[in-house]
């Protein structure tokens, strides 16, 4: 019963909010401080901007690229010290063609040479947009639901994400009703059927100057291998600014037994996620802090590896625009474990355009926890960045 009560509070903290009125590519995401909490968005390229006529029909094409390199030395302190370097390259190719108003497609090659070469399609899906408010959109695409900023686990859709995605969203006045159907073609059967598919829906209103969004998914059998059950999820996040701070929470309950939602057996877990995010930009340097604490319940666990009640905190701050050219930044994160008593700190120091195109990373990470000594990581890394 006291389980419970915690678990109904947790969600009742999210209503309330509702109606109240060691690689160089960490460095990079410390770059979401300066960026404003947004609604969920697909990461994608920008409308192309090269037009051309065919056949006197308007249309328009791009081809466009991204190439990053970046090489590093690294050493890593624990019991010995261990040196060593690193080189690792991607290029991307962006490919988008919109024929007409109501039409587009998109794709992206990407090649990548780092411990090994690799070369595949990250993305490949067509946007279509009938009778004005209807948006369609398949292919293999990600997708992004969830208003958390620093908790990966919270998009519930990210293990879908990379697979053949349809996608029908219907907005109105002040919110929007999303369908997702997930089909894993690399797992395909011989004669697949809709079991196989994955299944999720959004509902997203704005009650007032609150986004609220309501959610669910139910895995497809073909999901279901090698003894791994995925359990259906059902959720509730919220989010509004109060006093020019963005403050958001989550809750999703996996069920493992639907009819018995009363009681503990009905769960597989319960994760519970809230923070804040804020960012002075209207004066130099800039700065930015983003905090979010997360809770779990498990009820089937029983050791101290998965306990039945955990709690982890996640804090990312940094400092933007400083020294001479304004072209500095520093960025620290903490990522802690209260009940295994472990986690990270990492400190990074950039100075971009360095040279032309270049920016100098230079950052350490400590590794602690209660059963050993931390381990220190330095690393240093000239990191180039070009789009063409």
């Amino acid at each position: 019963m006291k389980k419970l009560l915690v678990l109904l509070l947790l969600i009742a903290a999210s209503f309330g909010i509702a109606f109240a009125d060691e690689s160089s590519d960490e460095y990079d995401d410390f770059d979401d401080i300066f960026m404003q909490a947004t609604e969920d968005v697909e990461v994608e390229q920008s409308e192309p901007v090269v037009s051309q006529a065919s056949s006197g029909r308007s249309s328009s094409m791009s081809v466009t690229g991204h190439f990053k390199g970046d090489v590093g030395l690294t050493a890593i302190i624990q019991d010995d010290t261990d040196f060593g370097g690193y080189i690792d390259l991607k290029n991307m190719l962006y490919l988008n063609v919109k024929p007409s108003p109501v039409f587009g497609l998109h794709g992206a090659l990407e090649t990548s040479l780092s411990n090994n070469f690799g070369l595949g399609v990250s993305y490949l899906y067509f946007d279509y947009m009938p009778f004005d408010k209807l948006f369609i959109s398949a292919g293999k695409k990600n997708i992004s639901w969830g208003y958390m900023r620093l908790f990966t686990n919270c998009n519930v859709m990210s293990d879908t994400n990379g697979k053949l995605n349809a996608e029908f969203r219907i907005p109105w006045s002040t919110g929007t009703a999303t369908f997702v159907g997930c089909y894993d073609y690399t797992k395909a059967s011989t004669s697949p059927n809709y079991k196989d598919i994955t299944y999720a829906f959004s509902i997203e209103q704005t009650i007032g100057h609150t986004s609220v969004n309501l959610f669910g998914k139910k895995y497809g059998q073909n999901e279901k291998v090698k003894g791994v059950h995925k359990s259906p999820l059902a959720g509730i996040e919220a989010k509004r600014t109060f006093f020019g701070y963005d403050a958001y929470a989550q809750a999703v309950a996996r069920l493992s037994n639907y009819k018995e939602f009363t009681s503990k057996d009905g769960y597989e877990s319960v994760t519970a996620t809230g923070g804040f995010y804020k960012l002075w930009d209207s004066f130099t340097p800039n700065l930015g802090i983003n905090i979010e604490y997360q809770y779990a319940w498990v009820p089937g666990a029983e050791n101290t590896d998965n306990p039945v009640h955990n709690h982890k905190i996640f804090l990312q701050g940094g400092i933007k625009k400083i020294g001479k050219k304004k072209n500095m930044k520093g960025a620290v994160e903490w990522k802690h474990n209260f009940n295994s008593k472990d986690g990270s700190v990492t400190a990074a120091f950039i100075i971009d355009s360095l040279f032309p195109y270049a920016s100098w990373k230079n950052g350490v990470q400590v590794d602690y926890t209660s059963a050993s000594k931390p381990k220190v990581t330095l690393g240093t890394t000239i990191s180039i960045s070009l789009d063409y």
